[in-house]
């Protein structure tokens, strides 16, 4: 499934009542009315590295920031060392970009010329970049030099926001995770929440501090962002101890993700004893993703009696809330209420939408019974592909659970959900067959038979799950089909290929080289049309959401956008997929469950705009594979910097964004041009 601003100093922390942080910003270059820069964007699109080596080289100071700022998504690094020159250039514009473009460098990128030019440099955006570019390319010994470095107080919210990004990319050390909680209690709120945020998403650098989280949870305000992700990260240390304190976060947080993050820090814990019933509570929480994800925390454990007994009631009062039931479902299932599940799957089947219907589903995993069984079946065999999907992903959870018995059935509904070549049933049962326990039973030849059936674009994600699991079973067969398709035409197919032959083979196998699929062209009056900010009006059956978009920075997606907008190929479209206090993504006017696309692919383009909350950005399957899906983000989301095309940001109605759930829809999408800012 597709997953994943040049703007005013306007406060994105408004929206929860925190003064903003001032991020650094790109200035406008004029882009949309210089044919010199365009010609940069232009190879920046058709990933042309040699012309943007020569063009960082450029008199104009415009053209070599530009070119560095296309160099970021072309990461060609051959062009490392001539991106490590300009960090000495004397225009702050360039430097940051060049800064930038290293960053985004897959490998290659020497740490020692980025300290030099760190401990030298006295521009914050240019700063603010070299941090970014050690977190996402150093190694460890950088990480303790930087720590070492006595940069501006200014700076240590980027520091602790750049120590998550080591850490991501696995590298951490103990004197990182000591300056990290020494600055939780900071006076400066970004400190403390980027502090917070690298503890909470790293397991490794809050691994044996509870007793700190703890301590510092205490003191903290309910109100402060950084809460969120102290309670994330105290629930990996998944101690019973901790359920009265995160019961209490859950009912009285003011901030719905705050309780969202308490509710998924009680699924850590192996008793919630203590808890006061506040999962149960939850259910009730005024704010529907907060009740999805306490039902969620609930499907996973154990009921006491008298907790089954709240639920039931709970589901009594309730029959028509089935984006919580439906989880509730499950935990029905794992509990010992079989014939109550099954009666409601068996009903939401005629009753209920078919989203409805398809979340109802995984119930079924944990149950054996002959009604389980034909339900199962019957979902598999159901025209629409949503369904048929839960039902595969209904069959694996089944399996994984019951392992190795029942191969032959699960290996007869999987062929036969496999074998209908849709990307959606291919990306949930691909995966399962290529359990050895379904080797001997012809897997292999299955995928392959299937594989060669597929063709791009609209089966790209399932052809790259087939590859994958024939990696995964290996054998005459798999090598076959992966060897050809080495040489497909689409560097995705080419990439999965690699991979499963190398894994088949245990030999490092590397694809070629090749162009890139064709993409659309960039016209330039259109976005002159557009102007640099143009802002997409989204009326949902929510509310109504304002979107101020950066053509200069990401030209080519906002041209799609807007042109998908204003031909009305939004309206009507579902947002189909919502991770509470992640993103609402939306925007697939083809299939509407996720796995469609407009039959063209887009380049991704890094932008220096952060992943933060309000930000809108674009799903892909992977590098240069975007098309017409968006997300927003509920919060921050760093991780996704540089991967993933973020292109504007919310100026209005992220309350409502908030609010938006599953099958909400997009009733009409409307572009309105705006000339200057």
């Amino acid at each position: 499934m597709r997953t994943w601003l040049a703007l005013p100093l306007v406060c994105l922390w408004s929206l929860t009542g925190v003064a903003a942080q001032p991020m650094p910003e790109r200035p406008s270059d004029d882009l949309l009315t210089r044919p010199a820069l365009q010609v940069v964007v232009e190879a920046q699109v058709d990933r042309n590295g040699p012309l943007l080596r020569k063009k960082i080289g450029a008199d104009d100071a415009d053209v070599r920031a530009r070119a560095a700022l296309a160099l970021a998504s072309v990461r060609d690094t051959s062009a490392i060392s001539g991106l490590l020159d300009l960090l000495s250039d004397g225009v702050p514009l360039v430097r940051t970009d060049a800064a930038f473009a290293l960053g985004q460098m897959p490998s290659g990128v020497p740490a020692s010329p980025l300290l030099r030019a760190l401990g030298r440099e006295r521009d914050p955006s240019v700063q603010n970049r070299l941090i970014e570019a050690l977190g996402t390319t150093g190694d460890p010994e950088s990480l303790r030099d930087l720590l070492r470095l006595r940069l501006p107080p200014a700076r240590r919210s980027d520091v602790a926001l750049t120590i998550a990004r080591y850490g991501m990319r696995g590298v951490t050390d103990s004197t990182a995770t000591t300056w990290l909680l020494e600055h939780l209690r900071a006076d400066d709120p970004w400190t403390r929440r980027n502090a917070a945020y690298a503890l909470g998403r790293v397991e490794a650098l809050a691994a044996g501090r509870a007793d700190t989280l703890r301590a510092v949870l205490n003191d903290v305000s309910h109100n402060d962002p950084a809460a969120m992700h102290l309670l994330r990260a105290l629930g990996t240390a998944g101690d019973s101890s901790d359920a009265a304190r995160l019961g209490d976060w859950l009912r009285t947080a003011p901030d719905w993700r705050t309780r969202t993050e308490a509710a998924r820090a009680l699924s850590s814990l192996s008793s919630l004893d203590g808890s006061g019933g506040a999962l149960v509570g939850a259910l009730n929480d005024g704010h529907p993703l907060v009740a999805r994800t306490a039902a969620e925390t609930l499907a996973g454990l154990e009921w006491s009696p008298d907790r089954l007994a709240a639920v039931g009631a709970w589901l009594d009062a309730h029959p028509d809330r089935w984006r919580v039931t439906a989880p509730l479902l499950r935990g029905l299932a794992r509990n010992g209420r079989p014939e109550r599940v099954l009666d409601a799957v068996d009903r939401w089947r005629t009753e209920r939408s078919p989203v409805a219907y398809a979340a109802a589903l995984p119930a079924l995993a944990p149950l054996d019974a002959p009604r389980a069984d034909s339900l199962l079946d019957t979902a598999l065999r159901h025209d629409d592909v949503r369904v048929a999907a839960a039902g595969v992903q209904a069959v694996v959870g089944r399996w994984e659970r019951t392992r190795p018995g029942g191969a032959d059935v699960t290996f007869r509904r999987l062929t036969a959900a496999v074998r209908r070549g849709d990307p959606a049933l291919l990306y949930h049962g691909a995966s399962a067959l290529a359990d050895s326990a379904f080797a001997p039973l012809g897997a292999a030849d299955t995928l392959a038979a299937t594989y060669r059936t597929l063709t791009t674009p609209d089966a790209l994600e399932g052809m790259t799950a087939v590859l994958g699991a024939l990696g995964t079973l290996g054998g005459s067969t798999a090598e076959t089909v992966l060897r050809d398709a080495l040489d497909h035409p689409h560097h995705a197919l080419r990439q999965a290929a690699a991979q499963g032959l190398s894994e088949a083979t245990d030999a490092m196998v590397a694809a070629a080289p090749k162009p890139l699929p064709e993409t659309p062209s960039i016209d330039w009056n259109d976005l002159q049309e557009l102007g640099p900010h143009p802002r997409l009006v989204l009326e949902t059956t929510r509310g109504t959401v304002t979107i101020e978009l950066d053509a200069e920075q990401a030209p080519q997606t906002v041209q799609a956008i807007t042109r998908f907008a204003r031909d009305g190929r939004y309206d009507g479209v579902p947002f189909h997929r919502v991770v509470p206090n992640f993103v609402v993504q939306g925007g697939d006017f083809a299939r509407r469950d996720g796995f469609g696309g407009p039959g063209r692919f887009l380049r991704t383009e890094a932008t220096r705009i952060g992943h933060r909350r309000g930000t809108i950005g674009m799903a892909s399957a992977g590098r240069d594979t975007e098309g017409s899906q968006f997300f927003v983000s509920h919060s921050m989301q760093p991780h996704l910097d540089g991967g993933y095309t973020a292109f504007g940001r919310m100026t209005d109605g992220m309350d409502v964004v908030d609010q938006l759930r599953v099958d909400d829809r997009i009733t009409s999408a409307q572009v309105t041009a705006t000339r200057e800012r």
